[in-house]
């Protein structure tokens, strides 16, 4: 019988092939986070959580970025770092 991996496990994987570290604030708090990066339209995105809808993951949640603040890491591919704050919406007034 083949196995399974959880889809848990599987969402906590990078996917797009980029990533960006940046520093981002969840209430109160700040910290320095990992997330998928995506551009639409042109525009940066942080992908932060995800759902499985039907076997699709689909985003949830996502912060828009400042292309003045996004710089890409000389030293590995696919990896950038964003100079701003994001913030998670969840947690917003």
């Amino acid at each position: 019988m083949p196995m399974v991996t959880p889809v848990r496990e599987r969402r906590q994987t990078v996917r797009s092939g980029l990533h960006v570290t940046h520093r981002h604030r969840v209430g109160s708090s700040v910290s320095e986070r990992v997330s998928e990066l995506v551009f639409v339209k042109g525009q940066p995105m942080a992908l932060l959580e995800w759902i499985n809808l039907g076997g699709i993951r689909t985003p949830l949640y996502v912060c828009d970025l400042d292309p003045a603040k996004l710089r890409e890491d000389a030293e590995t591919r696919g990896a950038f770092h964003y100079d701003g704050l994001t913030s998670d919406p969840r947690f917003l007034p």
